[in-house]
């Protein structure tokens, strides 16, 4: 999930990030050509778009703040504007109207969302409900541990607000899976209730996005044979694999692509003014698998991409132009 999802940058505490004001405090740069922007720029870019895309490093907590600081702002000035989460997958839709509406509280919430599973996990380990190595095996299998801290506070705003909360995502444990184990073709013999919890791409993609996905994963290029044994790329966990298995792994990504694009688009489509997609950067990133499904699906939108990345630069980097259409420095 951090390799192929956005990183999973260290940072600041949660506590020591929510000291810093990120509207004035952080550099924010037009991603075409670097010009330094004022928030009020990003703002006046977000005022002409229809669906806003924020790209995050998920271990990022002054990143988090951006992400609530542009929520905030949106749902302020554009009301009836709807919140969007990779974080959330559609089986989990339901619980989070219920927490919207009131009717359970947020610790049945947090207990109930695959997000924040890990809460239950580890009462049921404390309380000696399970033994170490089952604890083991269920927390791996878990992301998004700081969500108390980094993703509830952005929910609450959209919940104060009276804003739609959309889970956008497939779970990915289970359709993710069977399209990088069995193809896309086994995900046409299904019900109507397995369909709606997925999307397939409209195009399996072959560009840049494709070609990053190999050097991420594996570090080298599609094609090229893998390291010989004790040549492994150390910055890569999966540098040894071949091409076939890393072509499945990218197929499971494309389903998340295209499950939160249909989630998005359907949002859209129902009139909220903008949609605001929280999303691990590298789904969106140099028009990443996201945005060109996003495109295919809503061909009239405009689309804005905004990225928050752990730099602390006075430019911005030459690996950061046409990353986004603003990218934004967080220091930590």
């Amino acid at each position: 999930m951090c390799l192929a999802g956005g990183g999973c940058a260290g940072s600041l505490t949660a506590d020591d990030a929510t000291s810093i004001d990120v509207r004035t405090e952080l550099l924010v740069f037009r991603g075409a050509d670097g010009t330094p922007a004022a928030w009020s720029h990003l703002l006046g870019a977000v005022a002409d778009a229809d669906v806003i895309i924020v790209g995050e490093e998920h271990g990022n907590a002054v990143g988090h703040r951006v992400e609530l600081a542009i929520v905030q702002d949106v749902l302020d000035r554009w009301p009836g504007s709807a919140l969007s989460m990779e974080m959330l997958d559609r089986t989990e839709q339901a619980v989070v109207d219920d927490y919207l509406a009131d009717f359970i509280d947020l610790e049945t919430f947090q207990e109930r969302t695959a997000g924040t599973r890990w809460l239950k996990i580890s009462r049921q380990y404390v309380d000696g409900e399970i033994n170490r190595k089952t604890f083991e095996k269920r927390i791996t299998r878990l992301g998004w541990p700081d969500w108390e801290t980094n993703y509830q506070p952005i929910i609450d705003a959209a919940r104060s607000a009276g804003a739609p909360v959309i889970a956008a995502n497939t779970p990915w444990l289970v359709y993710s899976s069977v399209a990088r184990r069995e193809g896309f073709e086994r995900l046409d013999d299904v019900t109507p209730a397995q369909r709606a919890l997925f999307e397939v791409p409209a195009e399996i993609p072959q560009g840049t996005y494709r070609e990053r996905f190999w050097d991420v994963m594996v570090g080298r290029a599609e094609g090229e044979p893998p390291p010989e044994d004790g040549d492994a790329d150390e910055d890569s966990a999966h540098s040894d694999l071949d091409d076939e298995t890393v072509a499945a792994m990218f197929r499971g990504q494309l389903v998340m692509d295209a499950t939160m694009a249909e989630s998005i688009a359907t949002a859209s489509r129902a009139g909220a003014p903008k949609v605001v997609h929280l999303v691990g950067h590298f789904h969106c990133d140099f028009e990443g698998g996201l945005v060109q499904e996003l495109r295919r699906r809503l061909p009239e939108a405009e689309i804005l991409v905004i990225t928050a990345l752990a730099r602390d630069e006075p430019a911005l980097r030459d690996e950061d132009v046409d990353r986004a259409d603003f990218v934004v420095y967080t220091k930590r």
